[in-house]
């Protein structure tokens, strides 16, 4: 089953079961709906009325309670930052990242049981990238590959320093959720993906100031072609 941890547009069109689990990292809701004949579990990253600020997320109970429903595939939706390589409005796939998180982001809180190190030489699927590009060709949707980003625990946005910092590191994107979900995914054995958004360019790359408007309107535009290759990728994953 095909696991989406996202938000904007998705309110709207998951609509099905509303199931409570349990976690270890406190309670959860699990939204299980379908497209098509493939059934989809969705979480609202930021809650389903986006109040939860993204140092807030509980990203261990989101991504346990997906695996705990039977999601063994997670696509995060993303909005990113534009340092380099892609215009706003873009959809792309993430290849790699780089984390700057300012406490632990793990399950493995202890090694009572053996020291537990996750490999992190393909942090995002490239299977699950080749099929959301399959998935984009299927509905006539250009989806770009090669995403390297950046992702900073906000909820502040990033410094014009820091942005070309990042790109001095091999950073075209930045966010401030998608390589701390990609990292508790690989710990749990779940395939993990994002499809991103470029919503606007970082500090520093354009002259006009950030804003969270911004980013909002931008997805706004972009909602309807992630529904659709979202659709598309459900029926394609086993």
């Amino acid at each position: 089953m095909l696991g989406i941890i996202g938000g904007s547009g998705f309110y709207s069109v998951m609509k099905g079961e509303e199931r409570h689990v349990e976690t270890p990292f406190g309670w959860e809701k699990v939204q299980l709906g379908r497209f098509g004949k493939a059934t989809v579990a969705f979480i609202p990253r930021h809650g389903p009325t986006h109040i939860i600020p993204p140092h807030k997320i509980n990203h261990r109970a989101n991504l346990y309670a997906m695996n705990k429903v039977g999601a063994k595939h997670v696509v995060g939706i993303n909005a990113c930052g534009i340092i380099s390589k892609f215009r706003p409005g873009e959809i792309m796939t993430i290849a790699d990242f780089l984390a700057f998180h300012l406490g632990a982001v793990t399950f493995h809180d202890h090694f009572a049981t053996g020291a537990k190190h996750e490999d992190m030489s393909e942090p995002y699927s490239k299977r699950l990238n080749a099929l959301i590009a399959k998935a984009g060709r299927k509905v006539k949707i250009d989806v770009k590959s090669g995403g390297v980003v950046a992702t900073t625990f906000g909820p502040r946005f990033e410094s014009p320093a820091e942005i070309k910092a990042f790109k001095m590191l091999g950073a075209n994107l930045v966010s401030m959720t998608s390589a701390y979900e990609a990292i508790l995914a690989r710990e749990l054995g779940l395939e993990y993906s994002s499809i991103a958004i470029g919503t606007n360019y970082a500090a520093g790359m354009s002259k006009k100031q950030l804003s969270h408007q911004e980013v909002l309107d931008m997805m706004a535009k972009s909602e309807a072609k992630v529904i659709k290759i979202v659709a598309a990728l459900a029926g394609m994953v086993e």
